[in-house]
Protein backbone atom coordinates (compact mmCIF):
# COMPACT_ATOMS: atom_id res chain seq x y z
CA UNK A 1 0.00 0.00 0.00
CA UNK A 2 1.54 3.00 -0.87
CA UNK A 3 1.87 6.10 1.78
CA UNK A 4 -0.46 8.71 -0.87
CA UNK A 5 -2.55 5.59 -0.67
CA UNK A 6 -2.81 5.39 3.26
CA UNK A 7 -2.71 9.28 3.52
CA UNK A 8 -6.31 8.87 1.47
CA UNK A 9 -7.75 6.32 3.52
CA UNK A 10 -6.66 8.16 7.03
CA UNK A 11 -8.29 11.41 5.48
CA UNK A 12 -11.45 9.68 4.75
CA UNK A 13 -11.78 8.03 8.01
CA UNK A 14 -11.16 11.98 9.66
CA UNK A 15 -13.78 13.06 7.72
CA UNK A 16 -16.25 10.01 8.41
CA UNK A 17 -15.25 9.78 11.67
CA UNK A 18 -16.06 13.98 12.35
CA UNK A 19 -19.46 13.04 10.41
CA UNK A 20 -20.24 10.75 13.42
CA UNK A 21 -19.05 12.83 15.61
CA UNK A 22 -21.51 15.42 14.76
CA UNK A 23 -24.43 12.85 15.02
CA UNK A 24 -23.40 12.20 18.52
CA UNK A 25 -23.02 15.63 19.52
CA UNK A 26 -26.77 16.36 18.02
CA UNK A 27 -28.18 14.02 19.96
CA UNK A 28 -26.60 15.05 22.93
CA UNK A 29 -27.50 18.73 22.26
CA UNK A 30 -31.00 17.48 21.63
CA UNK A 31 -31.43 15.05 24.71
CA UNK A 32 -34.45 17.49 26.04
CA UNK A 33 -36.12 18.18 22.96
CA UNK A 34 -39.61 17.24 22.95
CA UNK A 35 -40.34 14.67 19.87
CA UNK A 36 -36.55 14.21 18.80
CA UNK A 37 -35.40 11.01 17.27
CA UNK A 38 -32.10 9.09 18.45
CA UNK A 39 -29.77 9.12 15.42
CA UNK A 40 -27.10 6.73 14.65
CA UNK A 41 -24.54 6.97 12.21
CA UNK A 42 -23.80 3.70 10.31
CA UNK A 43 -20.03 3.50 9.17
CA UNK A 44 -19.36 0.84 6.75
CA UNK A 45 -16.09 -0.05 4.21
CA UNK A 46 -16.22 1.95 1.23
CA UNK A 47 -15.45 -0.61 -1.60
CA UNK A 48 -11.58 -1.52 -2.65
CA UNK A 49 -10.74 -0.87 0.70
CA UNK A 50 -10.84 2.63 0.35
CA UNK A 51 -11.57 3.28 4.17
CA UNK A 52 -14.63 4.04 5.94
CA UNK A 53 -17.43 6.47 5.08
CA UNK A 54 -21.30 6.73 6.78
CA UNK A 55 -23.27 4.89 4.68
CA UNK A 56 -26.37 6.04 6.50
CA UNK A 57 -27.69 8.44 9.29
CA UNK A 58 -30.47 6.21 11.06
CA UNK A 59 -33.52 7.32 13.00
CA UNK A 60 -34.35 5.35 16.04
CA UNK A 61 -37.82 5.07 15.60
CA UNK A 62 -40.91 2.38 15.57
CA UNK A 63 -43.49 2.67 13.49
CA UNK A 64 -46.12 -0.09 14.55
CA UNK A 65 -45.46 1.11 18.16
CA UNK A 66 -45.74 4.91 16.80
CA UNK A 67 -49.23 4.02 15.20
CA UNK A 68 -50.58 2.09 17.92
CA UNK A 69 -49.57 5.34 20.35
CA UNK A 70 -51.52 7.34 17.63
CA UNK A 71 -54.75 5.23 17.90
CA UNK A 72 -54.28 4.84 21.69
CA UNK A 73 -53.65 8.82 22.17
CA UNK A 74 -57.16 9.47 19.36
CA UNK A 75 -59.01 7.65 22.17
CA UNK A 76 -57.98 8.89 25.56
CA UNK A 77 -57.83 12.60 24.29
CA UNK A 78 -61.03 12.00 23.31
CA UNK A 79 -62.27 10.57 26.60
CA UNK A 80 -60.27 12.91 28.53
CA UNK A 81 -62.60 15.96 26.71
CA UNK A 82 -65.87 14.19 27.23
CA UNK A 83 -65.53 13.75 31.03
CA UNK A 84 -64.55 17.29 31.11
CA UNK A 85 -68.22 17.93 29.53
CA UNK A 86 -69.73 14.84 31.84
CA UNK A 87 -68.30 16.52 34.94
CA UNK A 88 -69.15 20.07 33.66
CA UNK A 89 -73.48 18.40 33.16
CA UNK A 90 -72.90 16.94 36.75
CA UNK A 91 -72.28 19.62 38.50
CA UNK A 92 -75.45 21.39 37.54
CA UNK A 93 -77.50 18.80 39.03
CA UNK A 94 -75.18 17.93 42.03
CA UNK A 95 -77.59 18.00 44.74
CA UNK A 96 -75.58 17.24 47.49
CA UNK A 97 -73.85 20.68 47.01
CA UNK A 98 -77.23 22.21 46.40
CA UNK A 99 -77.17 22.89 42.61
CA UNK A 100 -79.54 20.12 42.03
CA UNK A 101 -83.69 21.10 42.28
CA UNK A 102 -84.96 17.54 43.92
CA UNK A 103 -84.80 19.93 46.90
CA UNK A 104 -86.98 22.59 45.16
CA UNK A 105 -89.21 20.24 43.84
CA UNK A 106 -89.97 18.28 47.72
CA UNK A 107 -90.50 22.52 49.24
CA UNK A 108 -92.80 23.05 46.88
CA UNK A 109 -95.52 19.90 47.47
CA UNK A 110 -94.05 20.60 51.36
CA UNK A 111 -95.31 24.41 51.02
CA UNK A 112 -98.82 23.19 49.59
CA UNK A 113 -99.55 21.33 52.98
CA UNK A 114 -99.47 24.29 54.69
CA UNK A 115 -102.48 25.61 52.41
CA UNK A 116 -104.10 22.67 53.02
CA UNK A 117 -104.12 22.80 56.65
CA UNK A 118 -105.45 26.49 56.70
CA UNK A 119 -106.63 27.47 52.91
CA UNK A 120 -107.47 31.35 53.59
CA UNK A 121 -103.77 31.45 55.11
CA UNK A 122 -102.21 33.85 53.00
CA UNK A 123 -98.75 33.73 54.23
CA UNK A 124 -98.84 30.19 53.85
CA UNK A 125 -99.82 30.76 49.91
CA UNK A 126 -97.23 33.37 49.43
CA UNK A 127 -94.79 30.67 50.92
CA UNK A 128 -96.06 28.82 48.62
CA UNK A 129 -95.57 30.99 45.53
CA UNK A 130 -92.55 31.49 46.78
CA UNK A 131 -91.50 27.72 46.44
CA UNK A 132 -93.13 27.69 43.07
CA UNK A 133 -90.78 30.85 41.93
CA UNK A 134 -87.20 28.85 43.04
CA UNK A 135 -88.00 25.69 41.67
CA UNK A 136 -88.51 27.20 38.29
CA UNK A 137 -85.88 29.43 38.69
CA UNK A 138 -83.44 25.91 39.30
CA UNK A 139 -84.97 24.37 36.72
CA UNK A 140 -84.70 27.60 33.90
CA UNK A 141 -80.96 27.80 35.58
CA UNK A 142 -80.22 24.09 34.88
CA UNK A 143 -81.07 24.45 31.18
CA UNK A 144 -79.35 28.13 30.98
CA UNK A 145 -75.95 26.23 32.40
CA UNK A 146 -76.82 23.21 29.73
CA UNK A 147 -77.38 25.95 27.16
CA UNK A 148 -73.80 27.54 28.03
CA UNK A 149 -72.30 24.22 28.18
CA UNK A 150 -73.28 23.34 24.77
CA UNK A 151 -72.26 26.88 23.39
CA UNK A 152 -69.17 26.88 24.95
CA UNK A 153 -68.61 22.95 23.29
CA UNK A 154 -69.51 24.18 20.00
CA UNK A 155 -66.81 27.24 20.29
CA UNK A 156 -64.39 24.39 21.04
CA UNK A 157 -65.25 22.25 18.06
CA UNK A 158 -64.60 25.11 15.88
CA UNK A 159 -61.47 25.73 17.76
CA UNK A 160 -60.36 22.40 16.86
CA UNK A 161 -61.44 22.20 13.26
CA UNK A 162 -59.22 25.28 12.81
CA UNK A 163 -56.25 23.22 14.44
CA UNK A 164 -57.60 20.83 12.09
CA UNK A 165 -56.68 22.13 9.10
CA UNK A 166 -53.75 24.23 9.95
CA UNK A 167 -52.30 20.76 11.19
CA UNK A 168 -53.07 18.96 7.99
CA UNK A 169 -51.67 22.42 5.55
CA UNK A 170 -48.57 21.62 7.87
CA UNK A 171 -48.32 18.13 6.75
CA UNK A 172 -49.07 18.82 3.50
CA UNK A 173 -45.73 20.98 3.68
CA UNK A 174 -43.82 18.61 5.48
CA UNK A 175 -44.55 15.98 2.25
CA UNK A 176 -42.82 18.38 0.08
CA UNK A 177 -39.69 18.70 2.45
CA UNK A 178 -39.77 14.69 2.55
CA UNK A 179 -39.59 13.90 -0.99
CA UNK A 180 -37.29 16.91 -1.80
CA UNK A 181 -34.90 15.70 1.14
CA UNK A 182 -35.78 11.84 1.22
CA UNK A 183 -32.19 10.37 0.10
CA UNK A 184 -30.49 13.45 -1.00
CA UNK A 185 -29.93 15.00 2.76
CA UNK A 186 -29.93 11.94 5.60
CA UNK A 187 -29.62 14.55 8.31
CA UNK A 188 -32.72 17.27 7.15
CA UNK A 189 -34.57 14.05 5.97
CA UNK A 190 -34.90 12.78 9.99
CA UNK A 191 -35.48 16.42 11.02
CA UNK A 192 -38.39 16.60 9.10
CA UNK A 193 -39.54 13.30 10.09
CA UNK A 194 -39.59 14.14 13.93
CA UNK A 195 -41.23 16.92 12.85
CA UNK A 196 -43.64 14.84 10.86
CA UNK A 197 -44.24 12.67 14.20
CA UNK A 198 -44.80 15.53 15.86
CA UNK A 199 -47.74 16.72 13.95
CA UNK A 200 -49.37 13.69 13.74
CA UNK A 201 -49.01 12.84 17.25
CA UNK A 202 -51.01 16.70 17.85
CA UNK A 203 -53.22 15.86 15.06
CA UNK A 204 -54.57 12.51 16.90
CA UNK A 205 -54.92 14.30 19.97
CA UNK A 206 -57.92 16.38 18.34
CA UNK A 207 -59.30 13.76 15.82
CA UNK A 208 -59.22 10.15 14.55
CA UNK A 209 -57.60 9.61 11.66
CA UNK A 210 -56.01 6.46 9.21
CA UNK A 211 -52.27 7.39 7.96
CA UNK A 212 -50.82 6.04 5.41
CA UNK A 213 -46.94 6.21 5.41
CA UNK A 214 -45.50 5.83 1.90
CA UNK A 215 -41.42 4.64 1.37
CA UNK A 216 -40.28 8.40 1.08
CA UNK A 217 -41.60 9.22 4.63
CA UNK A 218 -44.52 11.18 3.33
CA UNK A 219 -47.72 10.67 4.84
CA UNK A 220 -51.44 10.74 3.49
CA UNK A 221 -54.38 11.36 6.39
CA UNK A 222 -58.34 10.83 6.56
CA UNK A 223 -61.19 10.36 8.07
CA UNK A 224 -61.64 7.00 10.03
CA UNK A 225 -64.25 6.41 6.82
CA UNK A 226 -61.51 7.09 4.40
CA UNK A 227 -62.43 10.91 3.72
CA UNK A 228 -59.40 12.65 2.84
CA UNK A 229 -57.31 15.05 4.89
CA UNK A 230 -54.02 15.11 3.53
CA UNK A 231 -52.89 13.43 0.44
CA UNK A 232 -49.35 14.28 -1.04
CA UNK A 233 -48.39 17.88 -1.10
CA UNK A 234 -52.47 18.70 -0.86
CA UNK A 235 -54.60 19.57 2.28
CA UNK A 236 -58.21 19.48 2.52
CA UNK A 237 -59.98 21.88 4.69
CA UNK A 238 -63.23 20.91 7.09
CA UNK A 239 -65.58 23.55 7.32
CA UNK A 240 -67.74 24.15 10.66
CA UNK A 241 -71.56 25.16 10.89
CA UNK A 242 -74.49 24.88 13.40
CA UNK A 243 -78.10 23.33 12.31
CA UNK A 244 -81.28 24.83 13.43
CA UNK A 245 -80.65 23.54 16.85
CA UNK A 246 -77.14 24.82 17.12
CA UNK A 247 -75.77 21.63 16.81
CA UNK A 248 -72.06 21.52 14.94
CA UNK A 249 -72.18 20.72 11.32
CA UNK A 250 -68.41 19.63 9.73
CA UNK A 251 -68.30 19.05 6.37
CA UNK A 252 -65.86 18.02 3.56
CA UNK A 253 -66.17 19.18 0.03
CA UNK A 254 -70.12 20.25 1.88
CA UNK A 255 -70.29 16.59 2.73
CA UNK A 256 -72.01 16.29 6.12
CA UNK A 257 -69.39 14.10 7.61
CA UNK A 258 -70.00 14.79 11.57
CA UNK A 259 -70.51 11.51 12.48
CA UNK A 260 -67.17 10.57 11.34
CA UNK A 261 -65.91 11.87 14.36
CA UNK A 262 -65.66 9.90 17.65
CA UNK A 263 -62.30 9.80 19.00
CA UNK A 264 -60.19 12.44 19.92
CA UNK A 265 -61.01 16.22 21.36
CA UNK A 266 -63.10 16.66 18.55
CA UNK A 267 -65.07 13.19 19.09
CA UNK A 268 -65.36 13.93 22.84
CA UNK A 269 -66.85 17.30 22.01
CA UNK A 270 -69.71 15.89 19.57
CA UNK A 271 -70.05 12.78 22.48
CA UNK A 272 -70.48 15.75 25.07
CA UNK A 273 -73.04 17.92 22.55
CA UNK A 274 -75.02 14.55 22.43
CA UNK A 275 -74.92 13.61 25.89
CA UNK A 276 -76.26 17.55 26.56
CA UNK A 277 -79.08 17.26 23.93
CA UNK A 278 -79.95 14.34 25.77
CA UNK A 279 -79.87 15.65 29.06
CA UNK A 280 -81.92 18.58 27.91
CA UNK A 281 -84.55 16.51 26.51
CA UNK A 282 -85.43 14.81 29.33
CA UNK A 283 -85.47 17.93 31.65
CA UNK A 284 -87.63 19.82 29.10
CA UNK A 285 -89.85 16.17 29.13
CA UNK A 286 -90.19 16.45 33.39
CA UNK A 287 -90.93 20.09 33.02
CA UNK A 288 -93.48 19.48 30.01
CA UNK A 289 -95.35 16.73 31.69
CA UNK A 290 -94.74 18.84 35.57
CA UNK A 291 -96.79 21.53 34.77
CA UNK A 292 -99.01 20.11 32.62
CA UNK A 293 -99.96 17.69 35.65
CA UNK A 294 -100.05 20.59 38.19
CA UNK A 295 -102.36 23.09 35.59
CA UNK A 296 -104.72 20.58 34.81
CA UNK A 297 -105.08 19.77 38.49
CA UNK A 298 -105.32 23.55 39.67
CA UNK A 299 -108.07 24.64 37.47
CA UNK A 300 -110.41 21.65 38.72
CA UNK A 301 -110.28 23.59 41.93
CA UNK A 302 -111.63 27.31 42.65
CA UNK A 303 -109.63 30.29 44.07
CA UNK A 304 -109.83 32.50 47.20
CA UNK A 305 -112.18 34.69 45.07
CA UNK A 306 -114.53 31.45 44.12
CA UNK A 307 -113.52 31.83 40.77
CA UNK A 308 -112.41 28.62 38.60
CA UNK A 309 -108.34 27.82 38.82
CA UNK A 310 -106.53 29.16 36.03
CA UNK A 311 -102.67 27.58 34.82
CA UNK A 312 -100.50 27.48 37.99
CA UNK A 313 -97.34 27.49 35.20
CA UNK A 314 -97.23 28.83 31.39
CA UNK A 315 -94.66 29.74 29.00
CA UNK A 316 -92.71 33.34 29.28
CA UNK A 317 -92.73 33.54 24.96
CA UNK A 318 -96.40 32.31 24.30
CA UNK A 319 -95.37 28.66 23.64
CA UNK A 320 -98.11 26.29 23.90
CA UNK A 321 -96.13 23.99 25.28
CA UNK A 322 -94.26 24.75 28.82
CA UNK A 323 -90.37 23.30 29.08
CA UNK A 324 -86.99 23.86 30.92
CA UNK A 325 -86.81 27.13 28.48
CA UNK A 326 -89.53 28.89 29.18
CA UNK A 327 -91.40 28.08 32.31
CA UNK A 328 -92.36 30.59 34.18
CA UNK A 329 -95.36 30.93 37.08
CA UNK A 330 -98.81 32.03 35.78
CA UNK A 331 -99.62 34.90 38.56
CA UNK A 332 -98.73 36.92 41.14
CA UNK A 333 -101.64 37.02 43.52
CA UNK A 334 -101.54 33.94 46.12
CA UNK A 335 -105.46 34.94 46.20
CA UNK A 336 -105.26 33.10 42.88
CA UNK A 337 -104.58 29.36 44.41
CA UNK A 338 -107.10 27.30 43.84
CA UNK A 339 -107.10 25.34 46.90
CA UNK A 340 -110.92 24.71 47.11
CA UNK A 341 -112.78 21.98 45.03
CA UNK A 342 -116.06 24.15 46.47
CA UNK A 343 -116.70 27.32 44.73
CA UNK A 344 -118.75 28.13 47.99
CA UNK A 345 -116.02 27.29 50.37
CA UNK A 346 -112.95 28.93 48.91
CA UNK A 347 -111.26 29.75 52.18
CA UNK A 348 -111.95 26.18 54.00
CA UNK A 349 -112.11 23.42 51.43
CA UNK A 350 -108.74 22.19 50.73
CA UNK A 351 -109.79 19.38 48.45
CA UNK A 352 -108.12 20.59 45.32
CA UNK A 353 -104.75 21.65 47.21
CA UNK A 354 -104.61 18.30 48.44
CA UNK A 355 -105.05 16.58 44.89
CA UNK A 356 -102.49 18.68 44.12
CA UNK A 357 -100.43 17.29 47.14
CA UNK A 358 -101.04 13.25 46.37
CA UNK A 359 -99.50 14.78 42.28
CA UNK A 360 -96.25 14.26 44.06
CA UNK A 361 -96.00 10.39 44.56
CA UNK A 362 -98.45 9.71 41.80
CA UNK A 363 -96.97 8.29 38.46
CA UNK A 364 -97.32 10.10 35.70
CA UNK A 365 -97.98 8.00 32.38
CA UNK A 366 -95.96 10.34 30.15
CA UNK A 367 -92.39 9.76 32.26
CA UNK A 368 -93.16 6.00 32.08
CA UNK A 369 -95.41 5.80 34.76
CA UNK A 370 -93.15 7.11 37.41
CA UNK A 371 -93.17 10.01 39.78
CA UNK A 372 -91.54 13.34 39.39
CA UNK A 373 -89.00 12.38 42.33
CA UNK A 374 -88.39 9.31 40.68
CA UNK A 375 -87.86 10.33 36.85
CA UNK A 376 -85.54 13.05 38.01
CA UNK A 377 -83.51 10.11 39.80
CA UNK A 378 -83.57 8.06 37.30
CA UNK A 379 -83.66 9.64 34.09
CA UNK A 380 -81.56 12.48 34.40
CA UNK A 381 -78.87 12.52 37.83
CA UNK A 382 -78.86 8.25 37.18
CA UNK A 383 -77.48 8.79 33.65
CA UNK A 384 -74.75 11.51 34.63
CA UNK A 385 -73.68 9.41 37.02
CA UNK A 386 -73.32 6.44 35.05
CA UNK A 387 -71.79 7.62 31.96
CA UNK A 388 -69.13 9.33 33.83
CA UNK A 389 -68.29 6.26 35.75
CA UNK A 390 -68.31 4.35 32.28
CA UNK A 391 -65.80 7.12 30.93
CA UNK A 392 -63.60 7.42 34.14
CA UNK A 393 -62.97 3.65 34.17
CA UNK A 394 -62.07 3.96 30.48
CA UNK A 395 -59.74 6.36 30.92
CA UNK A 396 -57.64 4.49 33.18
CA UNK A 397 -57.18 1.46 30.54
CA UNK A 398 -56.61 3.97 28.18
CA UNK A 399 -54.26 6.21 29.84
CA UNK A 400 -52.30 2.85 30.90
CA UNK A 401 -51.78 1.60 27.17
CA UNK A 402 -51.20 4.81 25.81
CA UNK A 403 -48.32 5.60 28.40
CA UNK A 404 -47.10 2.28 27.58
CA UNK A 405 -46.77 2.81 24.18
CA UNK A 406 -45.02 6.56 24.68
CA UNK A 407 -42.58 4.70 27.08
CA UNK A 408 -41.82 1.83 24.28
CA UNK A 409 -41.28 4.68 21.67
CA UNK A 410 -38.92 6.67 24.12
CA UNK A 411 -36.91 3.40 24.85
CA UNK A 412 -36.46 3.33 21.21
CA UNK A 413 -36.24 7.18 20.36
CA UNK A 414 -35.28 9.01 23.96
CA UNK A 415 -31.43 10.01 23.51
CA UNK A 416 -29.53 8.03 26.99
CA UNK A 417 -26.53 11.11 27.34
CA UNK A 418 -24.35 8.20 29.38
CA UNK A 419 -24.47 6.09 26.43
CA UNK A 420 -23.90 9.19 23.79
CA UNK A 421 -21.15 10.41 26.48
CA UNK A 422 -19.59 6.74 25.72
CA UNK A 423 -19.77 6.72 21.98
CA UNK A 424 -18.45 10.26 21.68
CA UNK A 425 -15.65 8.94 23.38
CA UNK A 426 -15.30 6.28 21.24
CA UNK A 427 -15.57 8.30 18.05
CA UNK A 428 -13.27 10.63 18.86
CA UNK A 429 -10.36 8.00 19.86
CA UNK A 430 -11.07 6.91 16.55
CA UNK A 431 -10.99 10.40 14.83
CA UNK A 432 -7.64 10.37 16.96
CA UNK A 433 -6.03 7.67 15.02
CA UNK A 434 -6.94 8.31 11.67
CA UNK A 435 -5.19 11.47 12.87
CA UNK A 436 -2.37 10.00 14.20
CA UNK A 437 -1.72 8.06 10.60
CA UNK A 438 -2.35 11.06 8.94
CA UNK A 439 0.43 13.14 10.61
CA UNK A 440 2.96 9.66 10.75
CA UNK A 441 2.44 9.40 6.86
CA UNK A 442 2.94 12.70 6.30
CA UNK A 443 5.81 12.72 7.92
CA UNK A 444 7.05 9.30 5.66
CA UNK A 445 6.25 11.40 2.65
CA UNK A 446 8.02 14.83 4.05
CA UNK A 447 11.57 12.60 5.09
CA UNK A 448 10.97 10.57 1.21
CA UNK A 449 11.31 13.85 -0.14
CA UNK A 450 14.17 15.28 1.79
CA UNK A 451 15.43 12.06 0.77
CA UNK A 452 15.17 12.40 -2.71
CA UNK A 453 16.54 16.20 -2.94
Amino acid sequence: MSLLYALSIAGQSLLTYQDAIDVTNKNISNAFTDGYSREEAVIADLPARSGAYIQDIRRMSSKIIFNRYIKANQETEGLNNYENILKQVEDIFNDTAGSGFSQALNEFFSSLNDIAVNPGDLTARYAALSKAKALVGRIRDSYSYLTDIKDKTNLGVKDTLDNVNRLTRKLAEINKSLKLFYKANPDRYNEYLDERDRTLKELSALIDTQVTTHEDGTVDVSTAKGFSLVLGNDAISLSYSTDGDNNPVIKWNNTNITSEFKNGKLGGYLKGISFINSTINRLNTFTTEFTSAINNQHRAGYDLNGNPGTDFFTSDNGASTIDASNITLNFEDPRLIAASGNATYPDSDNTNIKAIINLEDAPIAGLGNQTFSEYYSTEIITPIATETDKVNNLIQSSTEIRDSLDQQLKEISAVNTDEEFINLTKLQRAYQASAKVVSVTDELIQTILNMVQ
